[in-house]
C-alpha cells in the first residue's frame, strides 16, 4: 500500500517535464504511476544540474563511505518554504548550536544554516565537539544563550557527555537530529542531560533533501510524509514521487535505499511511515549471503552491548565480498557470548564459522569507527587485507 496520494494527471505532467530535460522516458501508453520508469542518482544529477544553470546551487555529495560519491546540485533555498509549512523546530528566539560537520560536500551542516536563516534564528556553526572540549567552550555557549542543538545522534551524545563531564548545564529545549538512527545508549545519554528538550527530525537524503518529518509529539523514529509526495514501499528500496514547485529536485519514482512501510504514530497525524533499514545491506562472507542489519540487531539486543558495527575485510572480488567479518561493539558484554548468540541465530554464518573459524570474529572496543567526513558511525566499514 502506497503512502500519500497524488493526482495522476499532475504526476504525468511532472514526468513530461523531466522527459523534456532528457532525464525520463514517458511511455505513450502510461495511464498510472506504475507505468513510469524508475529513476536513480544519474537522473537526479542530470535534473538538478540543469536547474542549477538558471537558479544556482550548492554542490552536495552523498556516498563516499561505501561507494563512489554521488553528486547533487541543491538549490540554496533547500526546500525550506515547503518544510516550514509542516515543521517548525526553530523560531526568532532560537540560538542553535550546529554540531553537524561541514564535511566534504555533506549537506546536513548547510541545511541547518539555511533552516536557521529562514526561521530568523541565531546559528553558531561550530561543528562537532569531542567531550573534552566542552569545559573550555561552556562559558561562551552560555553567554550567547544556546538553547537548541542540531546534530547526528553520535555528535549529540558526544556533546551531552562532555557537558555532563564538565559539571555545567545549558537550557536546551529543542534538539534537531538526523543522518543516522539512535541507539539506546546515545538516546539515554542525551535525554538524561537535556530532560526538557523536544526531539525533532527531518528525514531525507542528499539527493532528495526533506522527505518526512518527526516532532516531539511523535514516536521517536516514526515520520510523516510531507504533502505533495507519494512513497511506494518496495523490498528493493522504496520509490519516491513528488509534484509541485519549491522542492530541491522534482522526482518520479526515485529509488531510495531504504525499506519503508506505512505505520501509525502516537500523534495521530496522517501519512505516517517507518524506516525499517537499508534495502542493500547484504554482504557475502565465503559465499554466504548475510544481512548487516540482522547481525547488528542480534548483537545490540544483548545485555551490556551499547552499540555495534561490522568491519568487512575485502577479498578483492567485489566491495561486498569479505574474507573476514569482524563484529565490534562497545559495552561490557563478553565477546564470546555475543559471537555464540549471533551464530545460533544465523545458520549460514554458523556454517561458515565452522569451516573457517577465523572468518567471523567478535571484539569489544572502546569506540566504534566513524566517518571522518560526517562524524557518523556507519553500520559497516570496508577495509582491505593490507589495512587490517
Amino acid at each position: 500500500m502506497s503512502i500519500g496520494h497524488l493526482d495522476w494527471q499532475e504526476v504525468l505532467s511532472q514526468a513530461q517535464k523531466l522527459s523534456r530535460l532528457g532525464a525520463l522516458t514517458v511511455p505513450d501508453s502510461a495511464s498510472k504511476i506504475e507505468d513510469l520508469h524508475i529513476s536513480g542518482p544519474e537522473e537526479i544529477l542530470q535534473v538538478s544540474k540543469a536547474n542549477a544553470i538558471t537558479a544556482g546551487a550548492i554542490l552536495m555529495s552523498s556516498g563516499g563511505t561505501t561507494g563512489k560519491p554521488k553528486l547533487t546540485y541543491t538549490p540554496y533555498h533547500q526546500a525550506t518554504a515547503r518544510l516550514l509549512r509542516e515543521w517548525r523546530p526553530l523560531g526568532p528566539d532560537s540560538v542553535v548550536l550546529n554540531l553537524f560537520n561541514p564535511g566534504r560536500l555533506w549537506g546536513a551542516h548547510y541545511f541547518i544554516q539555511t533552516l536557521a536563516e529562514k526561521s530568523q534564528s541565531v546559528s553558531a556553526p561550530t561543528g562537532p565537539f569531542i567531550p573534552s572540549e566542552l569545559t573550555a567552550w561552556l562559558e561562551v555557549l552560555q553567554d550567547v544563550g544556546v538553547n537548541t542543538l542540531a546534530g547526528a545522534p553520535t555528535g549529540l551524545a558526544d556533546f551531552a557527555q562532555g557537558l555532563k563531564n564538565s559539571g555545567g548545564n545549558l537550557p536546551i529545549h529543542t534538539i534537531i537530529w538526523m543522518a543516522e538512527p539512535w541507539t539506546k545508549a546515545k538516546y539515554d545519554t542525551v535525554q538524561s542531560v537535556f530532560p526538557n528538550a523536544g526531539f525533532w527530525c527531518d528525514y531525507g537524503s542528499v539527493e532528495t533533501n526533506s522527505i518526512a518529518i518527526n516532532t516531539p509529539k511523535c514516536d521517536l523514529e516514526k515520520y510523516h510524509l510531507l504533502e505533495g509526495q507519494l512513497i511506494e514501499p518496495s523490498e528493493q528500496g522504496a520509490l519516491l514521487t513528488r509534484i509541485g514547485n519549491d522542492w530541491t529536485v522534482p522526482l518520479i519514482r526515485y529509488r531510495l535505499g531504504d525499506l519503508i512501510q506505512q505505520t501509525a504514530c502516537r500523534c495521530g497525524r496522517p501519512r505516517a511511515l517507518l524506516v525499517e533499514g537499508r534495502a542493500d545491506d547484504d554482504v557475502s562472507l565465503c559465499s554466504a549471503l548475510l544481512s548487516v542489519g540482522h547481525i547488528l540487531d542480534i548483537a545490540t539486543r544483548e545485555h551490556d552491548v551499547e552499540e555495534a558495527q561490522l568491519v568487512l575485510t575485502q577479498n578483492g572480488e567485489t566491495r561486498k565480498s569479505a574474507s573476514e567479518l569482524t563484529l565490534i561493539f562497545t559495552g561490557s558484554a563478553d565477546p564470546e557470548v555475543i559471537r555464540n548468540r549471533v551464530l545460533t541465530r544465523i545458520h549460514n554464518l554458523a556454517s561458515v564459522a565452522q569451516q573457517y573459524p577465523g572468518a567471523f570474529i567478535v571484539k569489544q572496543v572502546e569506540r566504534l569507527r566513524r566517518v571522518k567526513r560526517t562524524n557518523k558511525v556507519p553500520p559497516i566499514v570496508h577495509i582491505s587485507d593490507s589495512n587490517k
